[in-house]
């Protein structure tokens, strides 16, 4: 018995050991001193612009999705896309490159910014379907279908489903050219509704008591006198009427964090829009008929500024710090294109300003706090800056002309000029 039990010490000890080499030997081979891509964000994201006719195509192949389509994308539209993630994440860097006999995407994730990177890239080649010649990540070789294999395996199985293998068939084709690939799909119908029932499943199973929580504020502030009005209502008095319940139903800090995180995506889906809701679960009373007020809400005089600011603060309480700001930054040079609002300092402080209104919301330290401070607010400068003399309705070429990029001295001046008027806002200050 004794020996045995040496025996099983030793084999453990030996296959700790083993796991060990392996882990330190994978590690050595996937981390490298070298950044593999150098791609400045602000490049990529003078392109945003041409992003819209992108989205335009994904809107027919959703809302005609019993049938198939053909999704042209170019070189410009991928990499202003890799530019606003590159935005959020700042030790994050991609590119992609294509041409007609293959395209190449390539990363470089640097975690602590301290000459360590983490390396990927990818050859994907036309043909009848979605075919990737090889993965690199740091010195592994990974050949195309294994990964691509594993990557279905893998998603299948974290979300219970056959996303990951319906996701792969309904790409028939891929055709490129010079600075542009073709996505030949097929119809969507089962996909998305695919995609629908496990993103329902997964909000239940991870946070079923704030998909409740947004459910209950949604009805209650739908039901208030405010949600009929004939005129439109500020939004600081949606704030009011939905912090004054979430302070009656917080015992703790907690109890409050969670109670403010309801109330916002309550909000956002109510006078934002409806589709915010889906970011937390099925929180309509009728899935058919979404909710919303009888008038707009304003902020600033401003139905826009409203959404603007409410959306961005669900957005910073599900992603990453710097994210809602990069995808209103985005958003904003979208608009510079024909046919947009142009860009618009105004709005992107609404969008600064929403996200520092849901980090001081959602921090314990805060959040019964900022409860009984919205309920004395009076005036619109209690969450919004004043928006005199920021620019608005630039152009492409009159923000190029004022500003050139998004990294520019003048444009960060300006940012910082909203940084500043937020930061004279009490509830902001800390």
């Amino acid at each position: 018995m004794a020996r045995a039990f040496r025996w099983l010490i030793g084999l453990l000890v030996t296959l700790f050991i083993l796991i060990l080499v392996a882990v330190v030997g994978l590690s050595i081979a996937i981390i490298q001193k070298q950044p593999l891509v150098a791609a400045s964000a602000p490049n990529q994201l003078d392109g945003a612009d041409t992003v819209n006719t992108l989205l335009a195509q994904l809107n027919t192949a959703f809302s005609q999705r019993e049938e198939g389509h053909t999704i042209v994308l170019s070189e410009t539209q991928i990499e202003s896309l890799v530019g606003v993630q590159q935005r959020a994440m700042p030790h994050f860097r991609g590119v992609v490159n294509v041409t007609a006999n293959g395209g190449t995407v390539a990363f470089t994730f640097s975690p602590n910014n301290d000459d360590i990177y983490i390396n990927v890239s990818a050859l994907i080649l036309p043909g009848k379907a979605l075919t990737i010649d090889y993965i690199t990540l740091g010195d592994i070789s990974i050949p195309g279908d294994t990964a691509l294999g594993l990557a279905e395996a893998a998603i299948n199985r974290y979300t219970r489903s056959e996303i990951g293998t319906l996701a792969l068939t309904r790409v028939e084709a891929v055709v490129m050219r010079d600075n542009e690939v073709e996505l030949q799909l097929g119809p969507l119908d089962e996909l998305l509704h695919e995609i629908d029932n496990v993103s329902n499943q997964l909000s239940v199973d991870t946070d079923n008591e704030l998909e409740t929580l947004t459910a209950y504020y949604l009805r209650y502030i739908s039901g208030r006198e405010l949600a009929l009005s004939s005129t439109p209502v500020p939004l600081i008095e949606y704030l009011r009427e939905g912090m004054a319940r979430a302070r009656e139903q917080s015992q703790t800090p907690d109890d409050a964090v969670m109670h403010n995180k309801a109330v916002i995506f309550a909000l956002a889906a109510f006078v934002g829009h409806h589709r915010v809701g889906h970011l937390v679960g099925n929180i309509q009373p009728n899935p058919d008929k979404a909710l919303k007020p009888r008038s707009a809400a304003i902020l600033a005089e401003r139905n826009d500024l409203a959404r603007h600011f409410i959306i961005s603060a669900a957005l910073e309480l599900m992603g990453e710090a710097g994210m809602s700001l990069a995808i209103g930054e985005f958003k904003e040079l979208m608009d510079r294109g024909l046919g947009g609002s142009g860009y618009s300092f105004v709005d992107l402080a609404a969008d600064m300003a929403g996200a520092e209104f849901a980090k001081v919301a959602n921090h314990p330290d805060h959040a019964i706090e900022v409860q009984n401070a919205v309920a004395r607010i009076q005036s619109d400068l209690d969450i919004m800056p004043p928006i005199e003399g920021l620019p608005e309705g630039l152009s492409k070429a009159k923000f190029t002309e004022r500003y050139q990029r998004v990294d520019s001295p003048p444009y960060i001046a300006q940012v910082n000029e909203i940084r500043r008027r937020l930061a004279n806002i009490p509830l902001y200050r800390d």
